[in-house]
């Protein structure tokens, strides 16, 4: 019985790749779409569990029920046999035929067997017809067709999700892939752990012990959610913050940096604010200025003064006239119209107002961070908030010159 089975599945394999199948003596004739790709063409009639198909007065194919995918009726196909049989043996007519199957719903279930066949069709006819050799991979090269998978593969190249890309490329991918995997795992079993230590019960050391003990990059991501959602929610005690704190900093990896660069701007628990500055001193520096300083120029008086306070902790003497810039600073705010109805009346006689025009307002601020930051690259010096006094001390430092040049040279 199995040689039975194996011996039918043959010959439906054989049979799928005609898209009119081998009998001439069947004039309207089923399609039956085979699960897996391929179809089977005859009269179709349905068992309850199989479908025998007779291809012609000789072959019968009885497929399992499983195997099939469904039965298109033969009047859906009337309109392509009718073009299939004009085609005849012109190869620019199959090529024709080939772009008529796969533009909208011309022929039922699988379209591009259907123009496949057609394009294998229009070569076998006419080995050079180019259009029909596009279609099924072909690049000439050299004088000769060569299917574009050869040629790629010739070059080194891999496929992969429908593009050609370099084995280097696909490495790279496939580990970020993984890595985001591995990521999105570590996110899972952090928040377990932290519910269990939250939950104060016996597990809880076990579970604290675990989180001290991680040391895989990868479950930076994690962690740096913790601190950042604890910093919002107010959900942890400082000593699992710090934890978070000291973890990031040994990671030593962007999203950790980043993190602890956030966290050196926006935390307000002084603790664990230093805690991350401290850490990004020791790795992280360069990026935690590069955060900072821009923010000196920020209309928001309160990050105008975070972001000094933090760059406090990288004091920079080139940085001189950017410090001395955010000493004072003008901030604007705005007033919306106000929607309460006026009476008018004038000349030109009365009527009601409503609203007006928004206001500005402008804002001086002292901003002692500013200040501080000062003090701790000049800390000789004290003009307090004289910004001009201040440009020119610095000008004056620069352009003097107290070494021998002759000697240096």
């Amino acid at each position: 019985m199995r040689n039975r089975l194996f011996y039918i599945v043959l010959i439906a394999g054989f049979l799928s790749s005609h898209p009119w199948g081998l009998s001439r003596q069947i004039v309207s004739a089923d399609t039956v779409e085979i699960s897996g790709g391929g179809h089977l063409t005859g009269e179709a009639s349905r068992k309850p569990d199989s479908v025998i198909v007779r291809v012609d007065d000789e072959i019968h194919v009885a497929l399992p029920a499983s195997r099939v995918r469904r039965v298109v009726d033969s009047d859906e196909l009337a309109a392509y046999r009718e073009l299939a049989a004009k085609a005849g043996e012109n190869a620019e007519l199959h090529y024709q035929l080939a772009v008529w199957c796969v533009t909208g719903s011309n022929v039922p279930g699988d379209s591009k067997h259907y123009r496949s066949h057609h394009l294998q069709r229009a070569i076998t006819l006419d080995s050079e017809h180019a259009k029909a050799r596009a279609g099924l991979g072909f690049k000439k090269q050299n004088g000769k067709w060569v299917r574009t998978s050869d040629l790629m593969r010739g070059r080194g190249m891999i496929s992969r999700a429908g593009r050609w890309e370099l084995p280097e490329s696909v490495a790279i991918e496939e580990y970020q892939q993984d890595t985001d995997v591995n990521a999105k795992k570590w996110i899972k079993e952090v928040k377990r752990l932290v519910t269990l230590l939250l939950r104060n019960t016996k597990k809880s050391p076990e579970a604290l012990a675990s989180l001290q003990a991680i040391v895989d990059p990868l479950a930076s991501s994690a962690i740096a959610d913790q601190l950042n959602d604890s910093r919002e929610r107010g959900n942890q005690s400082r000593d699992l913050r710090m934890l978070w704190v000291r973890l990031l900093g040994k990671f030593r990896d962007s999203v950790s940096v980043q993190t602890l660069v956030q966290a050196g701007l926006m935390e307000d628990d002084e603790v664990i604010r230093e805690a991350a500055l401290d850490q990004l001193v020791k790795y992280g520096a360069g990026s935690a200025v590069a955060t900072y300083l821009p923010c000196l120029t920020k209309n928001d008086n309160q990050l105008v003064n975070r972001a000094a306070r933090a760059l406090a902790w990288f004091p920079d003497p080139e940085l001189a006239m950017n410090y001395v810039d955010a000493l004072v600073t003008s901030h604007k705010t705005e007033q919306a119209p106000s929607s309460a109805i006026n009476a008018g009346f004038g000349d030109g006689g009365g009527g009601l107002q409503t609203g007006g025009k928004k206001k500005v307002y402008v804002q001086t601020r002292k901003n002692p961070a500013a200040l501080a930051l000062l003090q701790a690259i000049e800390p000789e010096v004290d003009y307090g908030y004289d910004e001009q006094r201040w440009r020119e001390y610095f000008a004056n430092k620069r352009s003097t010159y107290s070494g021998d040049l002759r000697r240096d040279l």
